[in-house]
């Protein structure tokens, strides 16, 4: 480089030399009688002067466009020769967002993707060294539509490990959802990377986002309350969305919700409960444009009772006990070893040990526990009970307080959601005489007029502690009161509900399944669906098994979890729902996410006219701007010659 600089400047100054100092040398001879042409002579020096100067314009710009046309074209080849350096590997994002509409009229994203790939494989360099596979899996074959669910820095983990010489494809939709800034910004700055860019932003996509129970337990020869949220994804208008629940090809309902640009719309069903077994329901929303993630698996399980024990010296007067028979969905029995069970005790006066270790066993395996004081037993003793089953803070009130009233209950808490059709206000409130106090709690339910509670919540271990401040017998205001039996109704239905996993989305590949009376065993869990079996990585722990799925679980829909031959439960797996948000970046957005990394990335978007590698070869060469400089020397050598014959006809010396 530097002797063609120094050559170029040689040339330069030279060419300045002649300019002023080559012309002939010419001989004054004095005349008597050309005074005329004076005139004429000093108009003709200034013209030829002119001339002069602009001709040394021209050939200074001459030399400096042919010496940048060196300089573009060197760097051109320079930068073909690194691209061309060590293997090249492309990869393609298969993830289930690929397989939305592409720009083209009926092909997807991820067929437009392979084609992609199958013209960057048709350059000889190419084709022997291009590595086909999967962003987000091991391997992907062109023509398969396999997808899986792992996540965008996993693949942009396998460019990190390349050679720096190497040359790397991505061939993406590049979502928002996936692929954050920082994610992107991740992308080695040393190596040479193309990003292929199919975002669409003018395809709207209609999908289901979450589905979820409006009840926390299922009772036989019930209806189940299911919401079902709908969203969109690239709207610009409002839409009439028509929602569908079936099982087993059986339409169970239908309904149209309203959905806004933006927003969500919530769906409600109710769908008649089997007995003694899973239902396998699938909802389904009406999208004929996007179709790949228009439905939504779920499983209900299998509808059960609540079991409730009840130690209690009120025997068959007792009136919690008659509030409970009245509903056949509670079942008394003298254990309770459901996690969905409540145990009903009157507080002792006195402290036994075994009760309060089969107390505290109950609610550390995640049970609930109503406790409720006696009215004429010392509450010292209650006290002391309270605190060794791990409440602590709870007092004895002073006897000489009185019955006081309770304030109205907050309607907008959860606990009361479901207890009254529509708002009641000025609801006229009983009263009760507290025999125990305390500050904190997880919940106060209901409290007194002064704010100090009357019913709280407790949380031990994974269980919930149920207190009433006040006896409750037939004595008590509050058993006459309207909100006596929802308020136990909805503490015996206040299990963990979290344990009810209808539908799982990979997160990851991996999923939580709840175990209920599984033995151990040093067989391996299996998940089945139609001729296939797969055994993915698992542990379990406290009842929950962990599973990693592997990359050929990938179709979404309903599988069977087998041990030993033996069929466990059915689970149903869907689409991730980020998946479905087909937001994308721009090429202009990308470019600027990722300017810090210099000319080593290049951002391209396909045209259907034009071939992936001829648009590569554009990008590459800045252009062609060295032809252009060429064509300026042209020009330059076309004026200096019509300047000089302009000069020499119309020369009067």
């Amino acid at each position: 480089m530097l002797p063609l600089l120094t050559g170029t400047a040689i040339a330069a100054v030279l060419l300045v030399f002649i300019h002023f100092f080559g012309l002939r040398l010419r001989q004054k001879l004095d005349f008597s009688h050309i005074q005329f042409l004076n005139a004429l002579i000093s108009k003709t020096s200034s013209v030829r002067k002119i001339n002069n100067y602009l001709l040394l314009f021209l050939r200074l710009l001459f030399i400096g466009a042919a010496l940048t046309a060196v300089l573009l074209f060197l760097d051109q080849r320079r930068k073909g020769l690194s691209h061309a350096e060590g293997p090249a590997q492309v990869l393609v994002d298969s993830s289930w967002s690929m397989q939305s509409s592409s720009s083209e009229k009926g092909v997807s994203k991820l067929e437009a993707a392979m084609d992609a790939a199958s013209d960057l494989s048709m350059d000889n360099r190419l084709a022997s060294s291009t590595n086909i596979s999967g962003l987000r899996s091991d391997s992907l074959n062109l023509g398969s539509s396999s997808n899986q669910f792992l996540s965008p820095q996993e693949g942009i983990s396998k460019i990190t490990n390349q050679r720096r010489s190497s040359q790397t494809y991505i061939v993406s939709d590049f979502q928002r959802s996936t692929f954050s800034p920082e994610v992107l910004t991740d992308l080695p700055k040393e190596q040479a990377i193309t990003l292929v860019s199919l975002s669409t932003t003018d395809i709207p996509n209609l999908y289901i986002d979450s589905v979820w129970l409006e009840q926390p337990v299922l009772l036989p020869n019930s209806l189940a309350g299911i919401s079902v949220r709908v969203a969109g994804s690239n709207l610009d208008e409002s839409n009439q969305v028509k929602v569908t629940a079936s099982e087993d090809g059986k339409l169970l309902g239908a309904t149209q919700v309203l959905l806004e640009p933006g927003n969500k719309a919530i769906a409600h069903f109710k769908i008649p409960l089997a007995s003694g077994t899973a239902q396998q329901i699938t909802f389904e929303v009406e999208d004929p444009t996007t179709s790949y993630d228009n439905q939504y698996f779920i499983v209900l399980p299998e509808p059960s009772s609540v079991q409730l024990k009840l130690n209690r010296a009120q025997g068959q007067n007792d009136p919690i006990a008659q509030a409970y028979k009245a509903e056949p969905a509670f079942v008394f029995s003298s254990d309770v070893t459901r996690p969905n069970g409540l145990w009903v005790v009157d507080i002792p006066a006195g402290a036994s040990s075994r009760l309060i270790q089969q107390i505290y066993d109950w609610i550390g395996r995640g049970g609930n526990v109503l406790l409720i004081p006696s009215a004429t037993a010392s509450q010292k003793g209650a006290v002391d009970f309270l605190a060794k089953i791990g409440l602590k803070g709870i007092s004895e009130e002073s006897q000489e307080t009185g019955p006081k009233p309770l304030i109205q209950p907050d309607l907008s808490d959860a606990f009361f959601r479901q207890v009254f059709e529509k708002e009641v206000k000025n609801m006229k409130m009983p009263e009760a005489k507290p025999v125990l106090t305390w500050r904190s709690s997880f919940h106060n339910i209901l409290k007194f007029t002064d704010n100090t509670p009357f019913l709280s919540t407790f949380r031990i271990g994974k269980g919930n502690v149920h207190l009433f401040a006040s006896p409750i017998n037939n004595a008590s205001s509050f058993v006459a009161h309207p909100l006596f039996v929802p308020v136990l109704y909805q503490l015996a239905l206040s299990f963990d509900v979290s344990r009810t996993v209808l539908a799982h989305q990979a997160n990851r590949g991996t999923i939580n399944i709840p175990l209920e009376n599984e033995v151990v065993s040093k067989q391996p869990y299996s998940l089945t669906m139609g001729d296939q079996s797969f055994i993915p990585d698992q542990r379990v722990r406290q009842d929950m098994l962990h599973m990693t799925l592997p990359n050929d679980v990938s179709t979404p829909g309903f599988y069977t979890l087998v041990r030993e031959g033996k069929a466990i439960s059915t689970i149903a797996l869907n689409i991730p729902r980020e998946e479905s948000r087909l937001e994308g970046y721009t090429v202009e957005e990308l470019k600027e996410i990722l300017a810090g990394h210099g000319d080593n990335v290049q951002v391209i978007e396909p045209k259907e006219t034009v071939s992936l590698q001829k648009q590569l070869q554009t990008e590459a060469s800045g252009a062609s701007l060295w032809k252009y400089c060429l064509i300026l020397c042209f020009l330059c050598l076309v004026i200096e010659a019509v300047i000089l014959s302009a000069k020499k006809s119309g020369s009067v010396i």
